[in-house]
């Protein structure tokens, strides 16, 4: 087996914010699991939940979300490839959230006696796991900020390029062209607004020109206008320098599914 296959995104992640040792990334690639494909809306972990095994993203997208009063969404996070969704549950009892896919998605199920010794025995490992549980801590204050302070224009901005930045740092952005099967629900849900304000919101950044939005997906025209908009710094995220901004002045790309939803006016 190839080193790093088929967790070669988990290794890429971890070594976004921490170089790993050759030793490392054979415990990683000598980690038992067990792949699993799940299809658009499929609960992988539901919330209070105890686990016992962590769910690595390989392919696609996941997101966390907290349910009020059984039946109100708020999306909390997104995992994307090289993400441990429940990383928590590997230190608590339970699962405080639920971890569901956003369209098709393939993941592997490591077991946490087998991540825990495979930690034991490497140090470094261990370090790296731990960034990235602070990171996700990181992600999910900037979240909270977001929503409490930001406007529902800055709130998808800032979404925007939290998740172009974030794929980069993966390299599944290299070429500026990416796809995330998301709708304009998972949208509102992620930013505390409804359907319709998500809508309106997406047609106002096209209309300053910052992105374009058709059936075909969504181009970044202008980065550091989107960044401005947001009032988006990659710190939080704790990316190699190299790694933290996407290029400015080159177009992304992201497919958007769009679940039936109205599209906003060529």
């Amino acid at each position: 087996m190839e080193i790093g296959r088929p967790y070669s995104r988990l290794i890429h992640r971890l070594e976004a914010c921490r170089p790993l040792l050759p030793e490392d990334r054979q415990h990683i690639a000598d980690l038992p699991l067990t792949v699993a494909n799940f299809g658009a809306g499929q609960e992988i972990v539901r919330q209070d939940d105890a686990p016992t095994r962590c769910t690595v993203v390989l392919s696609g997208i996941l997101s966390a979300h907290k349910r009020v009063d059984r039946a109100q969404r708020q999306i909390t996070s997104f995992f994307l490839p090289g993400d441990i969704a429940d990383l928590s549950a590997l230190y608590l009892p339970a699962l405080d959230y639920g971890v569901t896919a956003v369209g098709s998605a393939v993941v592997a199920f490591v077991p946490h006696n087998a991540l825990q010794s495979a930690m034991d025995r490497a140090p470094t490992l261990t370090e790296a796991v731990w960034r990235q549980s602070l990171i996700q801590a990181a992600t999910f204050r900037e979240w909270l900020a977001t929503i409490g302070r930001r406007d529902a224009l800055s709130r998808v901005a800032h979404l925007v390029c939290e998740i172009a930045v974030r794929l980069q740092a993966v390299g599944l952005a290299r070429d500026l062209r990416f796809s995330i099967p998301w709708t304009q629900t998972d949208i509102a849900d992620a930013c505390g607004i409804s359907n319709v304000h998500a809508n309106r919101v997406v047609q106002k950044l096209r209309r300053r020109g910052l992105v374009e939005w058709n059936t075909q997906g969504i181009s970044i025209l202008d980065w550091s206008g989107l960044v401005a908009v947001g009032g988006f710094s990659a710190e939080y995220l704790a990316l190699a320098p190299s790694l933290s901004l996407a290029p400015v002045g080159k177009p992304i790309e992201m497919r958007l599914r769009d679940a039936g939803q109205a599209t906003p006016p060529a």
